[in-house]
């Protein structure tokens, strides 16, 4: 289909008096193009699920629950956080695993005008010290994962924390906290652009950034990509008059619900259609295939290794994955080879991909079907009608097709600041714009093609890892006098971590050293794979900075002898 096409597509879809329609609107300084139809705050998106009450919403093992009682226990939530003194701004934690008191616990938390912060589960005690403190919590939500983390600093701390699938002695447990609510939820306004979350994401700086989001930036993002259904439904209406599917929408949350695509794409998506969520306890593909067939799961979406390791799973040819239509991810590229064999296993047109950021509430570019097909490298184009992306040099100048820079990407979804770090907010998001840090450039009909990272980042299997803050963290080892972290390439998670050391020659040190050390101070993910320990000191480039570039081609060459 020709440009011309879709921009015709674009605007008989969003013309004033149809579903999704689209207006400017003037946010933060910024014209933004919006949805006129937009739910007005996340609680109406959430009543939106009240359409299917007794459809099954969300499965944990062998507990399900239906709209309506999600419902019901996240006003009990909110009403009894109202009774704890929690008020529209007020930051409440959420730190557990999938479990169903995440999902009710968030419902509760922005159903009242609250931020609800999604805490990283893999985070170390210390790393969980930073972000309460940071955030400002009034209140947490966590499990005994999590409470034991933080047990060493409960001197420190000054927070109270309602425990979820426990009872520690001198903790309220998470019954006893709703106990006395209501199911009857709160009614109290919250205007549309009220802040909704702060996730907080691994950057290039020692510390994470909190990302603070409005709830008009998360509706707008989860509207864009149903209208990017429209548009399609539209340009080719023969497909769009197939019939009607055997099965109910149903899709595994295959991802952590701190992060962005759990959230966003996978739990908040499922409210307008009626979705099925069935979370699992930690992924697993065999396990994977079992609730696909068992559940009958419509659409599988995670990080790219994930539909991989489905299709070469030694027990793929075991299941029924007749009910599957789509499967694929985002957050890193995914191999050509791999598009190839999922299209293949799954389904003619199934594979497809997409880019986005916390920053940006997981929405910027999307691909999939054939044209996936023919650009497996590509991940997308910008989606209509509300996102841009453009290229720019280091001056800022707009590049044009086929010249590598900066990619950047605007919208009204991108996030409002980064919270306490008004620098760093100024630095990424520029009248409208979020400069992304990632390398790339556009072809001539407007896909995407990311290349490098200009930023000090990782991506291991879809999480991003800040190198500044793991070399911060080896760097306090008394016997490290030099550290640089670096990402080498990995066939399943697309890069691991690996660090090169100078220590001390006095105070020799192993590789299993290191690797405690930093355990008791990161999260697992976050701690190198691959350890290089040497007693002579690093290379320097002309600044007298550690030429990173030439120790991964050095360490790259030595994993591809040893393999």
């Amino acid at each position: 289909m020709v440009q011309g096409g879709l921009d015709a597509a674009i605007a008989a879809v969003t013309e004033s008096g149809q579903p999704y329609a689209t207006e400017t609107r003037t946010i933060d300084g910024v014209d933004f193009v919006v949805f006129s139809n937009a739910p007005v705050n996340l609680r109406e998106l959430y009543r939106q699920g009240l359409q299917h009450a007794d459809r099954v919403f969300f499965v944990y093992q062998d507990e399900r629950f239906t709209y309506q009682e999600a419902w019901e226990e996240a006003a009990r939530v909110g009403n009894q956080l109202k009774h704890a003194g929690i008020k529209t701004g007020d930051r409440v934690g959420i730190s557990l695993r999938n479990y169903p008191e995440w999902i009710f616990a968030f419902m509760g938390i922005t159903s009242i005008g609250a931020v609800a912060v999604a805490m990283n589960a893999w985070w170390s005690g210390e790393e969980m010290v930073y972000g309460i403190e940071d955030s400002g919590l009034k209140l947490l939500f966590a499990d005994e994962e999590r409470i034991e983390r933080l047990r060493p600093y409960d001197d420190k701390l000054n927070i109270q924390t309602i425990a979820v699938r426990c009872q520690p002695e001198g903790y309220i447990s998470w019954d006893q906290f709703v106990e006395n609510g209501s199911r009857l939820m709160p009614e109290e306004p919250v205007p549309t652009d009220t802040n909704a979350t702060i996730l907080y994401t691994s950057g290039s700086t020692a510390h994470p950034k909190g990302v603070l989001s409005s709830h008009r930036a998360i509706l707008n993002a989860l509207m864009c990509w149903e209208c990017g259904g429209a548009i399609g439904a539209y340009m080719f209406p023969q497909a769009a008059a197939a019939p009607t599917p055997l099965y109910l929408p149903a899709t595994i949350l295959t991802v952590p619900l701190f992060h962005v695509t759990g959230l966003v794409v996978q739990f908040l998506q499922s409210f307008k259609p009626g979705r099925k969520l069935v979370a699992m306890y930690k992924w697993d593909a065999d396990e994977a295939l079992g609730i696909i067939e068992r559940e009958r799961i419509t659409s599988f979406n995670g990080v790219p290794t994930m539909a991989w390791e489905l299709v070469q799973s030694s027990a793929f040819e075991k299941y029924d994955l007749s009910s599957l239509r789509s499967a694929g991810g985002g957050g890193a590229a995914m191999a050509p080879e791999h598009a190839r064999q999922i299209d293949n296993k799954l389904g003619k047109g199934s594979a497809g991909t997409g880019w986005g950021m916390t920053e940006t509430q997981g929405l910027a570019t999307g691909i999939g079907g054939e044209a996936f097909l023919q650009r497996p490298r590509s991940c997308g184009r910008a989606v209509p009608p509300l996102v841009k992306v453009k290229v720019i040099d280091k001056e800022g100048r707009d590049l044009t097709a086929g010249e590598t820079g900066e990619l950047c990407i605007w919208g009204v979804m991108n996030f409002r600041e980064y919270w306490n770090q008004p620098e760093a907010t100024q630095s990424t998001l520029v009248d409208g714009w979020v400069h992304t840090g990632d390398i790339g450039h556009m072809d001539q009909e407007g896909y995407v093609f990311i290349t490098d990272r200009e930023k000090d980042m990782v991506i291991r299997g879809g999480e991003n890892i800040g190198c500044q803050e793991v070399e911060a963290v080896l760097y306090d080892h008394p016997a490290v006098i030099e550290a640089a972290v670096f990402g080498v390439p990995d066939e399943r998670l697309g890069e691991t971590l690996a660090a090169v050391i100078c220590v001390n020659p006095d105070e020799p040190v192993s590789e299993d050293e290191l690797k405690a050390f930093a355990l008791d101070r990161l999260a697992k993910f976050k701690v190198p794979d691959h350890f290089w320990i040497r007693t002579d000191r690093l290379p320097k480039i002309a600044s007298e900075k550690i030429f990173k570039r030439g120790l991964r081609d050095e360490a790259i060459e030595l994993l591809a002898r040893t393999t």
